[in-house]
């Protein structure tokens, strides 16, 4: 085994370019919710473009950048400068691989990850025609999502939001994040200077895609909000095995941290973490 040395050659003193989440399966679910209820959890300068919330419970067995691991994802429908994507609220990690995918994932996108405490908090469980996957932390079950696997979503309309998605096809699409920095003021206080926004597109390769019908149940902790964005229809569903390649991630703005901020700590930090002001 090679051992690690403090001063790496040049050629290896990168954080890995190559985001490819390999042999991802699991379960893929969109509900209808709330317009208001997504608003005020979307920092400025994003603005809603449809009631939508997406999410995924999966397994990722062969990312390019670490050990196995398994993610659950919540993800809502954004405007910015007139271009619609995908921005991801939150995501929650397990499994031997999950403290690589999270701190890098924060540090090169931004992301909003956390860790769950144990391997076993992310489930997928597949039984006859039926999939169900769950995501707990902390004891609270976050995300419970069963899909019934017959070939059609809940709502037609569904379709739209999964594009190309089938066997042998590649679907892409454009995702938004914000990414906080922190830095020491003049009094060497640690505050958020300053919040880029950044754009890329994700493109999954499919080996699966089996729509169903889902039942999506949420609820929030007092450390994870998933619960905030209201189910008000069960629009669909899907098993799928697939490749997601991560692409061309740009920086696109600014974000005031003084608004954006406190819309962005819920999802990287827990309760304990952050001081409130009284």
């Amino acid at each position: 085994m090679k051992k690690a040395v403090f001063n790496l050659p040049k050629t290896e003193a990168i954080l890995n370019p190559i985001s490819i989440m390999g042999a991802e399966s699991g379960v893929y679910f969109t509900f209808m919710s709330d317009m208001g209820a997504i608003a005020k959890a979307l920092p400025e300068p994003l603005e809603p473009a449809f009631p939508l919330v997406s999410g995924y419970i999966v397994n990722i067995d062969k990312p390019a950048f670490t050990l196995p691991y398994r993610e659950a994802m919540l993800g809502v429908y954004v405007k910015y400068k007139g271009e619609i994507g995908l921005f991801p609220l939150s995501f929650l990690l397990c499994g031997p691989g999950a403290e690589m995918a999270t701190l890098p994932g924060r540090e090169k996108y931004g992301l909003p990850k956390k860790m769950c405490e144990n391997e076993d908090c992310i489930k997928i469980m597949k039984e006859g025609d039926v999939v169900r996957a769950t995501a707990a932390r902390k004891g609270v079950m976050l995300a419970d999502v069963s899909v019934k696997l017959d070939g059609a979503y809940n709502n037609p309309g569904c379709a739209a939001a999964y594009g190309n998605a089938g066997p042998g096809q590649k679907s892409g699409g454009l995702s938004y994040y914000m990414h906080p920095l922190i830095e020491p003021d003049e009094k060497g206080v640690p505050v958020f200077s300053k919040v880029n926004i950044y754009t890329n597109v994700a493109e999954y390769t499919y080996r699966t895609w089996v729509p169903g019908k889902a039942t999506i149940r949420l609820q929030s902790s007092e450390d994870d909000p998933w619960g905030e964005l209201p189910v008000f229809e069960n629009m669909g569903g899907a098993y799928s095995e697939n490749d997601l390649e991560m692409k061309e991630l740009v920086k696109v703005g600014e974000a005031d941290p003084e608004t954006a901020i406190p819309k962005l700590l819920s999802t990287r930090f827990d309760k304990l973490g952050l001081i409130r002001e009284v």
